[in-house]
């Protein structure tokens, strides 16, 4: 019997001291998000960017087991925060490395980044961080894994650095016993990487997030890998940008994992909203949320289900196969596994097809300013739209104009001014008003809005017409001596009123700092409650042209 105790004792202990090693690995994952439209004032602004990260990071909290406390999402970073968003995950990685003493916990970083790059380094704002200390960076978090994702111009120089090229998708084999880095290019280091006003997104980031909610799942086990995540971003990138304007785009990478496996980015099964695909619908598949944004585009093939994993609500999904077309209206609720088949949806019509892409020059001008010197020719009329007669000399019909104003821009398509417009002249003249010799001047001082009709994205058109209207006080003074029927002056006078104006005209942008502009405009004014330069009213049309300087970064 004593001897039964100890070998059970002996038995308990070996058992004890042995379950902590064979416990089931736990995997944490780290998130850093960083979008930038901005990449200095002599790059052109990114749209989307920002709305780029946004649906990286939430994909991942969705369905890649990533909790929200372990995500940073940095918009429009400058150069420190971005470093100090890199110290974070290095810190997070090292207190969850000390303070697991009873599981063998798994970490993998995740870094992603869409906004400007050049063959360098990213670039944020005015400021560049190269691609090399980037890369050291990443080498110093002691990390299982630790993923890049850059969705930017000429990123392929980052996997250039150590060799990567442009391939076809690399095979792995799946398991958890993967050590080391994968990076990700959404272009070769000499290309573009473009945007599309139709997605709402870029190219290769829409394509990424179509592929981690489902698309990508091409062996249906409701696990999307690192390889068909990357697959599919490649496939559908390529596909769709090799028309483009900006030409074929090829997403690149950079592999250096050791062991055997992949790594498994987003699991279906954890969503709590699911779409399935039935087997027997086939063609380019568009799912589109309340706010008509695209969330999910692939091609469905015949014979296989595909499951999207999706937040719950109100769904749009569109099937084309050419000639034909197919849509359905479905609610996704929380916890529901709903299943589309052909029977589900009614025929429609093939949507037109639209140009892809917004490479090529770039005339944005929202959120930017510009200061323009104007001059041009006034002609008075006696405010019901009769011209001033000139009955005996002078010039009080037709006057120079000189002005100065600042525009800012509000969105592509609507902007704010403030003008500063002078009547001058120096002048003698005999009119059915009365008469007057000296001088004057008259001083227009509107606020007003300008707002062009065009449709379309205008980022790309450096034509850009526009109609105006604007309302402010009106200064004038002069001196000399007036007669009219009823009196007559000798001296200076001033005096002070309001008016407005409508008009029309076409600003022409000269790259991105400097611009062409002519306008029309009737000028209708409250009368003066004495007379300035003989005349009471200065209401009629001016014509004028500006050359002006435009800056700032926009957004």
């Amino acid at each position: 019997m004593k001897g039964r105790s100890i070998v059970v004792m002996v038995l308990f202990y070996i058992a004890a001291i042995s379950a902590p090693v064979s416990a089931q690995v736990v995997l944490q994952r780290f998130v850093l998000v960083a979008g930038a439209n901005s990449g200095g004032s002599d790059r052109p602004l990114l749209r989307y960017a920002i709305s780029d990260a946004e649906k990286f990071e939430r994909v991942m909290t969705d369905l890649g087991g990533v909790d929200a406390s372990d995500t940073l999402v940095l918009k429009e970073p400058k150069l420190r925060r971005l470093v100090e968003g890199l110290d974070w995950l290095n810190e997070r990685v090292n207190e969850v490395q000390q303070s697991s003493e009873s599981q063998r916990i798994r970490t993998e970083v995740l870094v992603y980044y869409s906004g400007h790059a050049d063959e360098k380094g990213l670039l944020l704002g005015d400021d560049r961080y190269s691609y090399q200390s980037l890369r050291d960076r990443l080498d110093e978090i002691p990390s299982d894994v630790r993923i890049a994702v850059l969705d930017a111009c000429a990123s392929g120089a980052f996997t250039r650095l150590k060799g990567g090229r442009i391939l076809r998708p690399f095979q792995i084999d799946e398991s958890a016993a993967m050590q080391g880095h994968a990076f990700l290019t959404s272009s070769a280091e000499t290309e573009a990487a473009q945007e599309s006003d139709y997605l709402g997104a870029s190219y290769f980031t829409h394509s990424l997030v179509s592929g981690l909610r489902g698309a990508a799942d091409a062996n249906a086990d409701g696990k999307i890998t690192l390889n068909e995540a990357y697959e599919f971003a490649f496939e559908e990138t390529l596909g769709q940008t090799v028309n483009s304007r900006g030409g074929a785009q090829h997403p690149s990478y950079d592999i250096n994992l050791t062991g055997t496996g992949d790594v498994v980015i987003t699991d279906i099964r954890q969503t709590t909203a699911t779409l399935v695909l039935a087997e027997s619908l086939e063609g380019r598949v568009f799912v589109r949320n309340a706010r008509e944004e695209i969330v999910v585009e692939l091609y469905k093939s015949l014979g296989r289900p595909v499951e999207l994993g999706l937040e719950p609500g109100t769904y749009e999904i569109r099937i084309q196969r050419p000639p034909e077309a197919w849509l359905t209206k479905s609610e996704l609720l929380q916890g529901q596994r709903l299943e589309l088949a052909l029977d589900q949806f009614s025929p429609t019509q093939v949507e037109p097809t639209r140009p892809r892409g917004t490479f090529g020059p770039n005339y944005a001008v929202a959120g930017r300013n510009r200061i323009e010197l104007r001059g041009g020719m006034w002609r008075g009329d006696d405010g019901s739209g009769t011209p001033l007669p000139n009955l005996a000399a002078g010039t009080s019909s037709v006057d120079g104009l000189v002005g100065l104003q600042y525009t800012r821009f509000l969105r592509e398509d609507l902007a704010v001014t403030f003008g500063i417009d002078i009547l001058p002249s120096e002048t003698s003249y005999i009119s059915l008003e009365g008469s007057f010799s000296g001088s004057r001047a008259v001083l227009l001082l509107p606020l007003g809005l300008r707002w062009n009709p065009m449709k379309g994205d205008l980022r790309t058109r450096a034509v850009k017409p526009f109609l105006a209207a604007g309302f402010g006080p009106v200064i004038g003074a002069s001196s000399g001596a007036s007669k009219t029927f009823t009196a007559a002056f000798a001296g200076a006078q001033s005096g002070t009123t309001f008016g407005g104006f409508l008009g029309a005209g076409l600003d022409v942008l000269i790259g991105r700092h400097f611009s062409l502009g002519v306008d029309a405009r009737y000028n209708l004014m409250a009368d003066f409650s004495t007379p300035i330069g003989g005349l009471e009213n200065y209401s009629g049309f001016q014509m004028a042209v500006g050359f002006g300087w435009v800056f700032g970064q926009g957004h």
